[in-house]
């Protein structure tokens, strides 16, 4: 199976950090959304989306990338890394991806290290190991391996 793997993780990288653990045992494609094009999509079987959550939703150039575009018809997976994770987040960037004929194989969402300029930080060393590792079984059980 052909995977490709596309993120935004900035500041403390956490997105960055589960998709790496995803991409091992999936080994998958990674590629950071500022790189990349609708047409990089053509090829593959199986299409992780992932961010970190910035002012409640997941980061615009994922969304710009999505609606570039015209359909989807693959499956994907969502996860992202968040102060507080909730499915919310993830509601709008399904949506999207359903509308574009997407079928939405799993989410999983990861607790990441939030706090405003290094002030009342929440979440203080997540995503840790444990986390990764529940990274890495979400991914194996989307290949069945």
């Amino acid at each position: 199976m052909n995977i490709l793997i596309i993120y935004k993780s900035y500041h403390r990288m956490n997105t960055e950090k589960v998709a790496k653990a995803m991409a091992e045992v999936l080994n998958a494609t990674l590629k950071k959304a500022e790189d990349a094009r609708p047409e990089d999509l053509a090829g593959f079987d199986l299409i992780g989306i992932g961010s970190g959550i910035y002012g409640g939703k997941y980061h615009r150039h994922v969304f710009k990338l999505i609606e570039k575009i015209p359909r989807l018809e693959k499956d994907v997976f969502l996860f992202h890394t968040a102060g507080g994770p909730d499915e919310k987040y993830d509601r709008p960037m399904k949506e999207l991806l359903i509308a574009k004929g997407a079928r939405i194989v799993g989410e999983f969402r990861c607790p990441g290290q939030a706090g405003f300029l290094g002030f009342i930080a929440t979440n203080k060393g997540h995503p840790d190991e444990q986390d990764l590792e529940q990274a890495r079984a979400f991914a194996r059980g989307l290949t069945g391996g």
